[in-house]
């Protein structure tokens, strides 16, 4: 969020108009009333300028803090965007076949602190949903996967909790997950995520429908 979008929300949450602002905020600084008017308080709300040498006063105006204004949202991971195309793959024990490994390539989408991902049609025949909510850093959420109809566990609903850990690039989420088994036993196991491409647009997604196996060996 960016500084003025912050300050448009302080005022608005203590019920001032523009004017109003203006006036607190020469207030604090000890200068003239007048000398700041609604128009600059516009400027600043729109990001046309950035206050600068006027900040400690419109924060103390608005008590609050400079950091408070100026720092990265503190429920995304540093201030980026995780929308995209990403690579998730996860690591299960199945009692019959040994360690199983799961890719596929989810779309990613982010509103604020929540992130929602879906896995492509053609990326594996078991589609999996996640659902998040980032604070600063860390993704804590649910997953669902809807098995194969065709395949070992014949159509079955699996889902559980996931936590994860983004990397400070932006690129990469790491982390566990925690659901029950075809036994009904509760297990857990790795799960990570890598960014394929920041685009979500359809021809993006036509692009990466498919396996990312596939896609690492061609």
């Amino acid at each position: 969020m960016e500084i003025g979008e912050r300050i448009r929300q302080r005022r608005q949450k203590l019920g001032w108009s523009q004017d109003r602002l203006a006036a607190e905020v020469c207030r604090a600084a000890g200068v003239t009333a007048g000398t700041l008017g609604r128009q600059e308080i516009y400027r600043w709300e729109k990001g046309k300028r950035t206050p600068r040498e006027w900040l400690s006063f419109i924060a103390k105006a608005l008590g609050t803090t400079q950091d408070e204004l100026t720092s990265p949202d503190p429920t995304t991971a540093y201030g980026l965007s995780l929308s995209g195309i990403w690579h998730s793959h996860y690591t299960y024990e199945s009692t019959a076949r040994g360690a199983i490994s799961r890719h596929h390539h989810v779309v990613i989408l982010q509103n604020g602190s929540q992130l929602s991902a879906e896995s492509l049609p053609n990326s594996n025949d078991s589609p999996v949903s996640l659902t998040l909510t980032m604070r600063g850093p860390i993704g804590t959420g649910t997953w669902i996967e809807h098995t194969a109809v065709a395949g070992y566990y014949q159509g079955a609903v699996y889902h559980g909790a996931l936590q994860v850990i983004v990397d400070p690039t932006g690129r990469s989420m790491a982390g566990k997950w925690v659901g029950f088994d075809k036994e009904f036993r509760v297990d857990s196991g790795p799960w990570n995520l890598d960014l394929v491409d920041t685009a979500t647009d359809a021809a993006t997604r036509q692009q990466y429908d498919l396996s990312p196996l596939t896609a690492e060996v061609d």
